[in-house]
């Protein structure tokens, strides 16, 4: 595997002096939803990449080799040596199941030498639970799928994801790695501590949250945020909920908007009635260091580095460490001491198999896969 690496800013175009990877069979562009019609991403990266897929993904802040950007562009191209890829994208109009369209993605991409999913969806009205429930629905269980739900810097209004001259804000991609050539590991880790009371979920419909202790959850959400609670939904990101399953493995949920007029919260995964759940809160070290423990997880071999590395951190992990936010990309970096290529975008949601293999969506976390391959 061989990559490369580009940007473009408002103030600096693509450069294409140092292009070497004409052959590059795929490229990831993620790029701010402000500057998505300005860069063009589409004419000028296919006039040096004539034989690559370029996907797009929108976000809330741009990864860029163990940096972070805001309305910025930036394009990673891979050439694989011996991995075919196939992609296969759907549109999330109104009225489809979400889990039907993971499962015609997986029924277009699997065949017996398929080594691995990468979703990029749109993360605006997404149920990324039915999504990977749909898409892992047929699948062996030794195919992991990773990835995440686009971005648009926490506004929670439109994301856009793109295939090529295509863009749409209800497009889901679905990227096959083929063969015994490509290697892939996968970390995920929050680093949000629990507080306050145990609470069970008593009325809900799938990710649509009212009642917490048949008490109304928006009231439970606007008492911890005090006078923040004027702006919900973004404000609640600093107080995610935590899922915690029977086996004692954590889910952990965030808000993509609220409903005033039925008091209700609309999560990016499903919150089941019956549930138990806690509220988080951040702590700036344990988050950091949580990125540095998903690298460490997503390590293919103890003894090399990956030839790609890419991060899919939660917008909430952002908004909360502010300043500092660059200090769990760097994390990661240390980790492979900066022997790998980086790239990734802050998300509305990251999708990474659970400790016990599930494939699931994650809220605020860091989640990383790695690619090596062997020629």
């Amino acid at each position: 595997m061989k990559t490369e690496q580009l940007q473009w800013t408002v103030n600096c175009d693509w450069d294409f002096t140092n292009s070497s990877l004409k052959n590059a069979q795929l490229v990831l562009v993620f790029a701010g939803i402000d500057i998505i019609p300005n860069c063009d991403h589409y004419e000028k990266l296919h006039a040096v990449y004539p034989d690559a897929q370029i996907v797009l993904i929108s976000t809330s802040g741009e990864i860029h080799g163990n940096e972070m950007f805001d309305n910025s562009a930036s394009a990673t191209a891979i050439y694989f040596e011996k991995t075919p890829i196939r992609i296969s994208t759907k549109e999330n109009i109104a009225g489809r199941d979400a889990a039907q369209i993971g499962i015609e993605l997986a029924q277009e991409l699997l065949t017996e030498d398929l080594k691995h999913i990468l979703v990029f969806s749109e993360g605006g009205h997404m149920n990324g639970d039915h999504l990977i429930a749909g898409i892992s629905k047929n699948l062996p269980s030794h195919i992991a799928v990773t990835g995440g739900l686009a971005g648009d810097s926490a506004r929670f209004a439109k994301t856009q994801v793109g295939l090529n001259k295509d863009i749409s804000e209800n497009m889901v991609i679905a990227i096959g790695l083929y063969g015994d050539a490509i290697e892939v590991g996968y970390g995920s880790n929050d680093g949000w501590d629990l507080f306050g009371p145990l609470r069970l979920v008593t009325k809900s419909e799938e990710n649509v949250l009212f009642d917490l202790d048949d008490t109304n959850a928006l009231e439970l959400y606007e008492k911890y945020l005090g006078e923040r609670a004027n702006e919900l939904p973004g404000a609640a990101l600093l107080f995610p909920l935590c899922i915690l399953k029977p086996d004692g493995t954590k889910l952990v949920r965030t808000i993509l908007s609220i409903n005033e007029e039925n008091q209700s919260m609309v999560f990016a995964g499903n919150v089941p009635v019956g549930s138990k759940v806690q509220f988080m809160i951040a702590n700036f070290d344990r988050v950091i260091d949580s990125a540095g423990t998903a690298a460490s997880t997503s390590r293919i071999n103890e003894n090399e580095n990956p030839d790609l590395t890419l991060m899919v951190s939660c917008v909430g992990r952002k908004l909360v460490m502010q300043n500092r936010t660059e200090e769990e990309i760097e994390a990661v970096a240390d980790t492979y001491n900066d022997e790998s290529t980086f790239c990734g975008f802050y998300s509305n949601g990251e999708i990474c198999p659970t400790t016990d293999g599930v494939n699931s969506l994650h809220n605020q976390t860091m989640t990383i896969t790695t690619f090596k391959e062997r020629v």
